[in-house]
């Protein structure tokens, strides 16, 4: 009887350890892909030019605006106001990446938080008494409030030149407006030198660190490819449409862009550069990106290719925005809300397959903390 349970407890501990070997050989997440190629595309030839573009012309943005502010006139102003909107159109694509020197800059935070605090804003200005590095002032800078201050503050560019030159606060208008530029070209600055080669070299520890653990340059991809594409989804189209309130109140003032009227402009381009990112896409050139990750891992969605399926949804929500031109988001929430919600839908579709499909696929972990009251 002894010997029968000694055997027993014998085969058991082989058949116990057998399977333990079978389950590491057959891990889930192992995979060949070569993942220092993706991470060298998307940062030297995706990351890097974005920052670096980003840089150049928030720099000629503050040279427009000093131009301005020295000079007020309509010509200058319409310089000025295209130089801005160059700007925060390039910052759709570089807004992606808030990890590393973007996350210790708190780039986001001081680029584009809105809706703009229009009487606080206004308050300050009147006071000529404010830090716009503090956080009372975080939705009073960036590119909202010059949004607001550009093309907000009058009904045509000759009485917004007005303010700017014989209105009683015009030298604190014009002050204000200077420091919002200038702390715009500091901050996209400090970043791109943290990652190009001849300053901190970011780019060099992006790019040669392999690993899906957390804080890994992929997990950092993964993290904030998720977190932009979701403040995309969120604060350009769900918050105006109150989507997670049952569409109640509608709220079209709070779009990105209001004054400007360029908010559908700027959530394509931020879509687009979502999916450019996963595609690995850079000036018309299919690079290695996350698409070619899960397609070595043959990671499926209803019986068809993960990849395939997250490439089309980003398809559907690009034409579902496409569709509402000419008008801007906020025109639009005003004349065919239906359209709007299916832009919304379409956007709201793709979050499993980014969120919980492909990091699952990846081995990676989401970490980020969902705030839709974030800017982007």
């Amino acid at each position: 009887m002894q010997k029968t349970i000694l055997w027993i407890s014998i085969v058991f501990v082989f058949l116990c350890t057998l399977s333990a070997c079978k389950t590491d050989v057959t891990d889930a997440c192992a995979s060949d892909f070569d993942q220092l190629s993706l991470l060298s595309n998307i940062g030297n030839n995706i990351i890097l030019p974005s920052y670096q573009q980003l840089a150049l012309e928030a720099t000629d943005l503050d040279i427009a605006a000093v131009d301005f502010t020295n000079n007020p006139s309509v010509g200058n102003l319409m310089l000025l106001q295209n130089k801005f909107l160059t700007t925060w159109t390039t910052w759709q694509s570089a807004s992606l990446f808030e990890f590393g020197p973007a996350e210790t800059e708190d780039l986001r935070n001081y680029m584009n938080n809105f809706p703009v605090f229009v009487t606080r804003l206004n308050d300050a200005i009147t006071a000529g008494n404010y830090d716009l590095t503090t956080e009372t002032y975080s939705y009073t800078r960036g590119f909202p409030a010059l949004d607001y201050l550009l093309y907000g503050i009058a009904s045509s560019n000759s009485d917004i030149v007005d303010l700017y030159s014989t209105a009683s606060d015009a030298n604190n208008r014009k002050q204000y407006l200077k420091e919002l530029t200038a702390l715009i070209k500091q901050k996209a600055n400090a970043v791109y030198d943290a990652w190009k080669v001849d300053g901190a070299n970011y780019l060099n520890t992006f790019t040669s660190t392999e690993g899906v653990a957390n804080g890994k340059p992929l997990s950092n991809l993964i993290n904030q490819l998720n977190q932009a594409y979701e403040l995309f989804k969120n604060n350009k189209i769900g918050v105006p449409i109150s989507a997670k309130t049952g569409y109640v109140p509608i709220l079209p003032a709070n779009v990105e862009a209001y004054y400007s009227r360029q908010s559908l402009g700027l959530a394509l381009a931020s879509v687009r550069a979502n999916k450019a990112v996963f595609l690995g896409l850079h000036d018309g050139t299919d690079g290695v990106g996350l698409d070619d990750y899960l397609m070595a891992t043959n990671a499926t969605k209803g019986g068809a290719s993960l990849h395939t399926v997250i490439t089309n949804q980003y398809d559907a929500a690009i034409d579902a925005l496409l569709a509402l031109q000419p008008s801007s988001l906020h025109d639009a929430i005003n004349t065919d809300l239906n359209a709007i919600k299916v832009a919304y839908a379409a956007a709201q579709n793709q979050v499993v397959y980014l969120k919980t499909d492909m990091p699952s696929a990846l081995c990676t972990s989401i970490t980020y903390i969902d705030n839709v009251d974030d800017g982007d």
